[in-house]
């Protein structure tokens, strides 16, 4: 083997490697997250098997197996990652409820996501009816009340931005400019997917920043450090 990968890097190395705080490090090795071991009481981290987990959180996976991943460990898939660039529209048009939702739908038709795209619209109008979901200033989540009855072929998500707002129901009477359609067919995903965006949007920054995106790499990078910072937060608490 090279020396490079015989390595045995420190806690404090480790954390300087990582540039995260040592506390963070410590966190993640006790919880099995960061291949370590403890030597006389002394965590020691072998740089080849580190340098080989952050390759393989790196990879691509298909977005499928992500949404499937989301029943078993939801705390390991970050929506950064549930995101698609072809299920993202930067210039939603202002309208009624229904003239928006037929918007944030029309990307499930093109990519033969859904069974019966008019059946699975007027399960979102329905629900709608029911209560807004638009759920903080300027954002909405729109989902089906009952998704395993949605015909829909895959999970996924749409991401729809409205720069000019449109009024979408929200109790503050403010317009709404940012969509994320919840596309789901499993009702623990669905719920996991909810608890995941609505505390990813919780604040008015992220709101603010996410509304002048124009492009899904602005979006999807917003987002990934939106989660990094929130996720560091945690585990240094």
């Amino acid at each position: 083997m090279k020396q490079s990968e015989q390595e045995i890097m420190t806690l404090a190395e480790l954390a300087n490697y990582l540039k995260v705080a040592e506390k963070t490090v410590v966190r993640m090795a006790r919880d099995g997250k960061i291949p370590g071991t403890k030597v006389a009481s002394q965590w020691r981290f072998m740089r080849s098997m580190v340098d080989q987990w952050l390759e393989n959180r790196m990879q691509p996976v298909n977005p499928t197996n992500l949404f499937e991943l989301l029943k078993m460990a939801p705390e390991v898939v970050p929506v950064s990652r549930l995101v698609a660039p072809e299920l993202m529209i930067f210039d939603i048009k202002p309208g009624n409820v229904s003239e928006v939702l037929e918007q944030l739908t029309a990307p499930l038709e093109s990519h033969n996501l859904v069974d019966d795209s008019k059946a699975y619209l007027q399960k979102l109008i329905d629900r709608e009816n029911l209560h807004s979901t638009a759920i903080a200033p300027h954002v909405a989540i729109p989902h089906a009340r009952s998704p395993a009855s949605t015909g829909l072929k895959n999970s996924a998500l749409v991401v729809g931005i409205c720069p000019e707002g449109s009024d979408f129901g929200s109790s503050d009477n403010k317009k709404t400019h940012v969509f994320i359609l919840i596309c789901s067919e499993d009702d623990m995903v669905h719920l996991r997917l909810l608890a995941k965006i609505s505390k990813l949007l919780s604040k008015p920054k992220v709101i603010d920043r996410l509304i002048k995106c124009r492009s899904s790499e602005q979006v999807i990078a917003l987002l990934a450090e939106t989660e990094w910072k929130l996720a560091l937060k945690q585990v240094e608490e």
